[in-house]
């Protein structure tokens, strides 16, 4: 049993670091090559979503979202970085892929809690 709690916290180490990793991709990506627009929100909640307009004049609206959304409400127009040879690949204009530490530590910090309750539940249920 231990040997499976073992596996999951471990499991969960590595996504809450691949959570800081694929944001540090992402941002490098868009800095190769970086384009600037002002995009619309059209909704937020679990993604937030945008409308933004290319150098071409084409309009895009990612499906996987805008990264580093924090604090904007539906209607808002902010500036975002997008890339130009993938335009799914935007974020808000002048937020970083550092903001990713906080929500990999609260996942790492969570995963820890519930590893060691569970390690100690399965021993003193061993134990008894």
């Amino acid at each position: 049993m231990n040997q499976v709690i073992l596996a999951a916290y471990l499991l969960a180490c590595v996504v809450s670091a691949s959570l800081v990793v694929t944001a540090a991709i992402g941002d490098w990506q868009i800095s190769r090559d970086r384009a600037t627009a002002t995009a619309e929100v059209l909704s937020t909640g679990s993604k937030t979503l945008v409308r933004f307009p290319d150098d071409d004049g084409r309009y895009h609206s990612p499906t996987s979202g805008l990264k580093y959304p924090g604090g904007l409400t539906v209607g808002d127009r902010v500036q975002v970085e997008y890339e130009r040879g993938d335009p799914e690949n935007v974020k808000v204009s002048g937020r970083a892929w550092t903001l990713a530490f906080l929500p990999a530590i609260s996942t790492w910090a969570v995963s820890t809690v519930v590893a060691v309750v569970l390690a100690g539940a399965v021993r003193w249920w061993f134990r008894r």
